[in-house]
This record gives structure tokens, C-alpha cells and sequence, in this order.
């Protein structure tokens, strides 16, 4: 995982709100992110065949944005380790941009944000759930939480910076 400052802030950043994508499979192709113990265990996990699922965006800001950043990031991690992708969150609540947010605001704003898409995910027992940047945690913990109620049982988070 890369440190959210410098030139790292900058790529995700263009990525994010511009949609140069390409520095995203840079940031990818270069992950420098897990120790020795740590890489071991997440290989271990690739092994599960995991299904990369995408933190969503409120419709109404991926429409603005025209993409959703999570996604790119789950289609790039999914080609370059050759696991299924799939949109099985739906974000039902508006929670507004997080920046500048205290922990406790973005742990209030997350709870109920996220449902399952497709009730029929029972088949879907291990999961690489995706984001861009981790702060809090409280989005990636709100979407595992979702994920657990209905059936996943092996849940990773993986995010470019924190």
C-alpha cells in the first residue's frame, strides 16, 4: 500500500477526478504495500479465488464523475491476477463526501450506506473487496459487514494508499 502524500496522492488524485486511469495500473503493477508475513498470507488468500467486488459509489456521484474509481481498480487488480469481478454492492445512502470528516462523522455517515445488489450472491464465499484510499476504514468495514450478512465468509480489503 502506498502512503496517501506525494507523488502517490497526486496519481490517485488525477485518477479520481480527472480519470487518467493509467496512473492507477501504475500504482497496481507497483504495489509495495505488504512484509514478508503479510505478502504470504495475501498470496495464500489469491489462492481462495477471490471475487474482486468494488466499493460503490451513490449513483448520483458516479454519474457526476462519470466512472467509479473503485471499479477501475477492481477491473485492473482482476486482469492482473486473473480473478472473477463482480458490482455486488449498491450504495442506498448519500453519504456525501468524507474529506476533512472526523472518524466518529464518517462511522455515523456509513452505517446502512451499502446493500447487496444480488441476493442471489450465496455462492460467493471469499472476497477482495476494493477501494482507493483508506482513512477511517469505516467504508471498507460498512461493505464487509453487508458482504458477511450474506454469505461471504473470507473478506480482504485492498486499497492503493492509505
Amino acid at each position: 500500500m502506498w502512503a496517501y502524500e506525494g507523488v502517490a496522492r497526486k496519481l490517485i488524485t488525477k485518477a479520481k477526478y480527472s480519470g487518467q486511469f493509467d496512473t492507477l495500473e501504475f500504482l497496481i503493477s507497483n504495489f509495495e504495500f505488504l512484509n514478508n508475513s503479510q505478502l504470504f498470507n495475501f498470496q495464500k488468500f489469491l489462492e481462495t479465488r477471490p471475487t474482486i467486488v468494488p466499493v460503490p459509489l451513490f449513483p448520483k456521484r458516479e454519474e457526476e464523475r462519470g466512472f467509479n474509481q473503485a471499479a477501475v481498480i477492481g477491473h485492473l487488480a482482476s486482469n492482473v491476477w486473473h480473478l472473477n469481478y463482480e458490482d455486488l454492492l449498491i450504495r442506498v445512502k448519500d453519504t456525501g463526501q468524507q474529506v476533512g470528516k472526523k472518524r466518529e462523522e464518517r462511522l455515523k455517515a456509513m452505517e446502512g450506506a451499502f446493500e447487496i445488489k444480488n441476493r442471489s450472491m450465496t455462492n460467493v464465499k471469499s472476497v477482495l473487496l476494493v477501494d482507493d484510499v483508506w482513512t477511517t476504514g469505516a467504508t471498507l468495514r460498512e461493505c464487509a459487514k453487508v458482504l458477511r450478512q450474506n454469505g461471504a465468509k473470507r473478506i480482504w480489503g485492498l486499497v492503493l494508499a492509505r
